[in-house]
């Protein structure tokens, strides 16, 4: 396949994906009110306009799809869903809520910033290009890119450091099999795209398509296993109390 077919399909199936998710999630979030589930939903949603973005942009520039694209993939996907899992695991006071205001502060801010206030330049995008690996030809370093480091290491760190800390506690109690199994997929789908990202500075462009791919479709099916009904007997334990919550 060509380089606009890769593009292309790759983004298509991650947009489907990762929209699927998101409405289970906010389904969810609208039967239970429970906060983790809203900023999962809100980032998987994210995570389907980076996506619509990329699918677009592979068959014709659009300096709106370029700046959300950019906006929602490379800084508000990885804070967002990290922030579900902060609130699974951070309880004390309003640590959690704080946190929340915080994000939705810097997702306001940096959104008209990408949209309005940063010039860019289309002469390097060619159908099919991987727009990773002309970042630098269409948008000057500084301004709202400056918040992309802060954000994805808080984001990936929350949500991966996350989910394998819950994955430990259940295998140290021996307990929910299925949702320790869950959590090393979330775990695992988290790291996919941040690799695909190291790869294209590494010279290695061509897996960061498929590495999103994969990302959302494991974390989609780590959720699955970790919220599914189980009959295994859960004891009295911070693991089996965060499963509950999280389910």
């Amino acid at each position: 396949m060509d380089s606009l077919t890769v593009s292309l399909v790759f983004s298509l199936i991650t947009a489907v994906v990762s929209a699927v998710f998101a409405v289970m999630v906010l389904r969810r979030w609208h039967e239970k009110h429970r906060p983790h589930l809203l900023a999962w939903g809100i980032g998987l949603l994210l995570y389907f306009l980076g996506a619509v973005g990329q699918a677009v942009l592979a068959v014709t520039w659009s300096p709106l799809f370029y700046s959300l694209w950019y906006w929602a993939g490379a800084i508000a996907v990885a804070p967002w869903l990290g922030q579900g899992t902060i609130y699974l695991l951070v309880r004390r006071g309003n640590i959690a809520r704080n946190i929340h205001m915080a994000l939705i502060l810097v997702s306001l801010m940096t959104l008209p910033w990408a949209l309005f206030l940063t010039p860019l330049d289309s002469s390097a995008w060619y159908p099919g290009v991987n727009l990773v690996s002309i970042t630098n030809e269409v948008m000057q370093k500084g301004g709202v890119r400056g918040f992309v480091p802060v954000m994805n290491i808080w984001g990936t760190v929350a949500l991966v450091g996350g989910a394998l800390y819950s994955a430990r506690l259940f295998r140290r109690k021996q307990i929910l099999r299925n949702r320790m199994l869950g959590n090393w997929l979330i775990a695992a789908g988290a790291l996919f795209p941040a690799m695909g990202g190291a790869l294209i500075r590494l010279g290695v462009p061509d897996l960061k398509y498929p590495g999103e791919m994969l990302g959302v479709i494991l974390i989609f099916v780590g959720f699955l296993l970790a919220t599914q009904a189980t009959d295994e007997p859960a004891k009295t334990s911070p693991a089996s109390a965060h499963a509950q919550q999280a389910r």
